[in-house]
């Protein structure tokens, strides 16, 4: 079938964080699988150079620049209108209210509504309001995990037979890293020690991150001589995080990387003496996944979709108790077949997952949508 799709292009917009990441390895998958798809990227603003697998895709650049909001409601209607795909997708909650075409609708978690302290006031105001709204006029919603499908379909009240679950994945490229030139070139390109932990994902709230500097700290008090290694852009209200490093006079201990390349990720996962990930809070936990497929141990949440995507192969403790998250760390630092163990699960569960099988399930909704 051939199918010319409308795609909100926003989140490959600047430095991209998990909805970013979806969009793309979404879109490269299905492109690849389905050459003859014709793809229409909208946006408000200008597209930095897209990967060479988005070359078949068509940018849609708005005439008039205006803030994401303004544009997606006032003035994306009128070009999805004169463009006309045959349905459209977008990929992180938010749609023209008026949409003149058939869309689809990924809601990649349900934080908006049980956990209200993790996101900006603004974000609050416009996808609260708006979003059961869109869901109920979506033609197909498309969640990440069983556990996101579950709880959207009773906060929103969603038919479910319209809600669908397609897994997220780590990238094709994402392995061990076992070149010592390659590994010995990151490891000086990012100040990395010998032996360190390794937490990826924007900071922000629901990363749980006091609680993890807190449990981290316990653990130099152990006598474990490790650093903690902060990978991921400055999200918002990170109030009082650096003064409790301070406090806790882990300033020597607590390295920030800021943003890392995808490319340089393989290597920095492979490098990692234990990969934690206690967020309060997944509708996937790509992260996860991401260190699992190079082969590092993981200890992270027994709570969200987490339990659902790693199943046994990684250490799952309750995230608010940093005991038990100063115990779960411990324990896998004094015990190196524990961690080996915990790396062959994750490289088997990593591949239950692909771009390739999002792809051929997303594409079936389509179908299911233009067919029903």
């Amino acid at each position: 079938m051939n199918l010319r799709i409308g795609y909100d292009g926003t989140p490959l917009l600047g430095p991209r964080s998990g909805v970013g990441y979806y969009t793309s390895r979404l879109l490269a998958a299905m492109l690849s699988l389905n050459p003859e798809w014709e793809v229409l990227l909208y946006s408000n603003r200008p597209l930095a150079p897209l990967e060479a697998e988005l070359a078949q895709s068509v940018p849609m650049i708005s005439r008039l620049p205006s803030k994401r909001l303004v544009w997606m409601q006032c003035l994306l209607p009128f070009l999805i209108r004169r463009t006309r795909p045959q349905l459209c997708h977008f990929p992180n909650a938010m749609a023209p209210l008026w949409q003149p075409q058939p869309f689809v609708l990924t809601i990649h978690d349900a934080s908006l509504f049980l956990f209200r302290d993790y996101h900006p006031r603004a974000r609050l105001l416009s996808i609260r309001l708006t979003l059961p709204l869109l869901a109920r006029r979506a033609a197909a919603i498309i969640c990440v995990s069983h556990h996101a499908r579950e709880e959207l379909s009773r906060i929103l009240h969603l038919d479910p037979t319209k809600v669908h679950v397609v897994h997220e994945a780590a990238p094709a490229e994402f392995m061990p890293v076992t070149d010592p030139q390659c590994l010995e070139t990151l490891r000086r390109k990012y100040r990395l020690p010998e032996q360190f932990l390794l937490h990826v994902g924007t900071l922000e709230p629901r990363k749980n991150l006091k609680r993890l500097v807190r449990a981290f700290h316990q653990i130099r008090r152990r006598g474990c001589d490790i650093k903690l290694v902060l990978v991921g852009t400055r999200g918002w209200h990170l109030d009082g995080f650096d003064a409790e490093i301070e406090r806790l006079c882990l300033e020597d201990a607590v390295l920030f990387t800021g943003y890392v390349p995808t490319e340089d990720l393989p290597g920095l996962f492979s490098l990692a003496t234990l990969f934690v990930f206690p967020s309060l809070y997944e509708g996937f936990g790509l992260p996860p996944i991401e260190a699992m497929a190079c082969g590092a141990p993981v200890l992270t949440s027994d709570r969200g979709s987490l339990p659902e995507i790693c199943g046994d192969a990684a250490h799952l403790v309750d995230p608010e108790d940093e005991q038990a998250l100063a115990d779960g760390i411990f324990d896998l630092l004094s015990d190196p077949e524990a961690r080996a163990e915990l790396s062959r699960r994750g490289l088997a569960r990593a591949r239950a997952f692909s771009w390739k099988r999002a792809a051929r399930e997303t594409g079936a909704v389509y179908r299911h949508v233009l067919t029903s």
